[in-house]
């Protein structure tokens, strides 16, 4: 079906009435795409998408930074002992895992990274390896070869 005067006029009518432009191309019998295409060909007045009409874009500042409210237990520092002071200044000891003294040391972690005694091997490194000799023996395996087995008659099986 081609745009003749007569389905330009019921566009435009039906344009102006505000009804979406799929319900335009079903009462002509055209697509949205073919109505869209048109009313933007014969100059019709612009419509503000139903995507970007309904979305609200949060503020990104706003959610950066969130306000904390103030709780009625954090106002009575005067009522707190002396103990509590010595808790508030206390720092734990941050390190830093991947730094370590020595440039050619293993990695081998040993423990548990969420422990206070966790450490790298620290032992001299194997050849090019990251760990030392020891740890190279259980971090690399070496793939045995395969016996050749030899028959009674002398054929390689």
């Amino acid at each position: 079906m081609s745009w003749n005067d007569e389905n330009v006029k019921k566009l435009k009518e039906l344009w102006d009435q505000g009804l979406p432009t799929a319900q335009i191309g079903k009462l002509l019998g055209f697509t949205k795409n073919a109505v869209v295409g048109k009313a933007h060909r014969i100059g019709l007045e612009r419509r503000p998408s139903p995507i970007r009409r309904t979305a609200i874009k949060p503020d990104r500042k706003k959610a950066r930074s969130p306000v904390m409210p103030k709780l009625n237990f954090e106002n009575k520092v005067d009522e707190q002992p002396e103990i509590n002071k010595e808790k508030k200044s206390f720092q734990p000891v941050l390190k830093n895992y991947l730094e370590t003294n020595n440039f050619r040391s293993c990695e081998w972690p040993e423990g548990h990274p969420d422990e206070v005694d966790f450490h790298y091997c620290g032992k001299e490194r194997f050849e090019d390896k990251p760990y030392c000799l020891e740890h190279c023996a259980i971090a690399y395996v070496i793939p045995e070869k395969e016996e050749v087995k030899i028959n009674p008659n002398n054929k390689v099986a």
